[in-house]
């Protein structure tokens, strides 16, 4: 599965994405990280708007990025349904061309992770670092590598059997790696109402763990104070040994670093 430098092919599974991620846990913890914001928000890896429809709907001015265009066709879709708007824009996070704008970045869903290699990351901090105003807010959830990495033993693992039209969607998946570059394959498995395989979908992933000192440096390095790092979305204080976790809020110095010079 080497395919560590890859970004994950979401496309590919853009149809499915809704059935078997229906979690729902972080939703209102966005909710209020938004509801006093005054200007636009940047939400990051927005996909098929599992977070994006509730924070329009709730008012939210929001701005939708995600480099897969099969998602976001998807989401599209849904805030037309719905008779809601936002600006949508197939972007990479590395590579972001917006204006100094945003009162406030979202990276939900513990995305960070999928950005792999410390360059690719330090870039997507800078990225939207200059996306913010002044002061702005960056709020980048992750997992905890020390509870996380459990799960990461190369065992095979059902994510969750979903009804579908005339049969059911089995997903599964295993992992191995994860020192830091987590290496996953998730498999989609579609079964007729008679109980016989009909179609099979094979999706590689990557993922890496970021540690705890490894971000905060970064962060700092781009220009952000931390001004809060949760460990789980009822706010709880991070606990290094327990927290499922790390939620990061970072804010956007009023002057970014100034460079050092040789004297």
């Amino acid at each position: 599965m080497a395919m560590s430098n890859l970004q994950i092919d979401y496309d590919s599974v853009a149809d499915l994405y809704d059935l078997y991620v229906t979690a729902d846990y972080d939703i209102s913890f966005f909710l209020q990280e938004t509801a006093n914001v005054n200007g636009p928000v940047l939400e990051l890896t927005a996909g098929t708007g599992r977070l994006s429809v509730p924070l329009v709907r709730a008012g939210t001015q929001l701005t939708c990025v995600d480099s897969s265009r099969g998602m976001l066709d998807v989401l599209s879709r849904k805030l037309r349904e719905h008779g809601l708007n936002a600006d949508v824009r197939c972007a990479d996070v590395c590579a972001l061309e917006l204006p100094a704008s945003f009162q406030l970045a979202l990276l939900p869903f513990q995305s960070f992770m999928e950005i792999v290699g410390e360059d690719r990351q330090r870039r997507a901090l800078a990225a939207v670092f200059a996306c913010l105003v002044p002061g702005g807010r960056f709020i980048c959830t992750m997992h905890n590598p020390a509870v996380r990495r459990a799960q990461v033993d190369g065992a095979l693992r059902i994510v969750g059997r979903f009804p579908v039209p005339d049969g059911t969607l089995v997903v599964s998946g295993f992992e191995q790696g994860g020192f830091p570059v987590v290496e996953r394959l998730q498999f989609f498995e579609f079964f007729g109402s008679d109980g016989r395989l009909r179609a099979k979908r094979l999706l590689p992933m990557a993922f890496t763990f970021v540690e705890k000192a490894d971000f905060e440096s970064m962060a700092r390095d781009t220009g952000f104070d931390v001004i809060e790092l949760y460990g789980n979305y009822d706010r709880s204080s991070f606990d290094a040994d327990r927290s499922p976790v790390m939620i990061w809020v970072l804010r956007k110095r009023d002057a970014e670093p100034s460079a050092v010079t040789d004297t």
